[in-house]
């Protein structure tokens, strides 16, 4: 089996994880980063780390008779936007927040609302997108000067592939629903699997009076049964949808995140590539998971984790102790700690500016909860400060 796994240089933590457990079922692998329209065949399996490069993986199929992915898939997939409209149009409108992609004043929503460029995701924070506004007024006040225009011809970003894009207004759900993230597998028969799901704690950043940005400072696997019902009734039969009408297979799905909320559940953010949850629990069973599930033989899931930033005390590190065994807990995108590194307040797992997580997994939840905090204890004991 030849493997072609597309990606870019910057998620090469996704890269490292699919490729090492490809090549632990004997499979060849090739990657490529840049470069797409070089791309030598034919491959037996294509893979893409990044849902922005699913397109090129369409083309590359149809030229090479694999069918795991239309051109019409890819294109519903890589835009939010368009991918909102096909879960309206195949009876899932109810799950989906109120979007447009406004070309004059009059189209923008009212209430909270958030920015999303329509192909490519981030937490960069930019002061426009990706980031939510308290009203209408805020948001137009923030906005470029030639927004309108931008959003009538759309643009290409070089970052995602340069595939056309445009600005999508979409309602901001409430910072209070509970926030619950289901990952899943499809097989080469179009056969789907719920692998595990976890859920999220978010807090809100606010930028000023004008904007601010919600994300997840903690993220947990949970059982099936701690999921509220009204939820988890949506699960399989998202999916199912996906898989009958999109006829996709041999892919991830990480998400979406489905908000509940008043009694009301709302879903966002379907990432067709696979997630960091599956790349923690591919480590935190010792490498074996993510190729037990792409051979169709899933080994169970004998520990749970937890994901969270570490909060350490904001201030510039004088001296730091030796602490290499703890490294094991940090995540792949964690910032290094050293003398004269200024430790800065942190909003959420992802944050671009500054950022420190603590990846910590265990049997039962109460001793992985008293674990973390172990860990995050004896670490901040490590610092002395200036």
């Amino acid at each position: 089996m030849r493997n072609l796994i597309l990606a870019y240089e910057r998620g090469r933590h996704r890269i490292d994880v699919m490729k090492n457990a490809l090549e632990s079922l004997g499979q060849s692998v090739i990657v490529v980063t840049d470069n797409f329209d070089d791309i030598e065949g034919p491959f037996d399996r294509i893979w893409s780390i990044s849902e922005s490069l699913l397109p090129i993986q369409a083309q590359l199929e149809l030229k090479w008779g694999i069918n795991n992915l239309s051109i019409s898939a890819a294109e519903t997939l890589t835009d939010k936007k368009k991918f909102d409209d096909f879960c309206t149009k195949i009876g899932l409108g109810e799950l989906v927040p109120k979007s447009v992609i406004p070309t004059k004043e009059d189209d923008v929503l009212s209430g909270n609302i958030i920015v999303k460029p329509t192909v490519g995701s981030g937490t960069k924070f930019n002061g426009f997108a990706y980031t939510s506004f308290f009203n209408k007024r805020d948001m137009l006040d923030n906005a470029p000067k030639d927004f309108f225009d931008i959003n009538r011809t759309g643009f290409k970003d070089p970052a995602f592939n340069n595939v056309l894009g445009y600005y999508m207004v979409q309602e901001a759900l409430p910072e209070h629903a509970e926030v619950y993230a289901p990952y899943y597998w499809i097989n080469g028969d179009g056969e789907f699997k719920r692998l595990f799901t976890v859920k999220l704690l978010t807090r809100r950043t606010n930028y000023g009076n004008t904007k601010f940005m919600v994300h997840p400072y903690w993220i947990e696997t949970i059982s099936f049964d701690e999921i509220p019902t009204k939820v988890s009734q949506y699960f399989d039969t998202f999916v199912e949808h996906i898989v009958d009408v999109l006829d996709v297979k041999n892919m991830f799905l990480s998400g979406p995140d489905y908000y509940f909320y008043d009694g009301i559940v709302k879903m966002i953010d379907c990432n067709p590539r696979i997630g960091q949850g599956v790349q923690i629990m591919d480590k935190i069973h010792d490498g074996k998971y993510l190729s037990s599930v792409i051979s169709g033989n899933p080994i169970e899931i004998k520990k749970n984790f937890v994901w969270g930033f570490t909060e350490l005390k904001p201030g510039k590190i004088k001296s730091i102790a030796d602490h290499s065994h703890l490294k094991k807990h940090f995540s792949e995108t964690s910032h290094e700690l050293f003398s004269g590194k200024e430790i800065l307040d942190q909003n959420n797992v992802a944050d671009s500016i500054y950022q420190h997580n603590l990846i910590v997994s265990g049997k039962e939840k109460p001793d992985t909860l008293e674990a973390y905090r172990a860990i995050r204890k004896e670490l901040q004991d490590c610092i002395e400060y200036d």
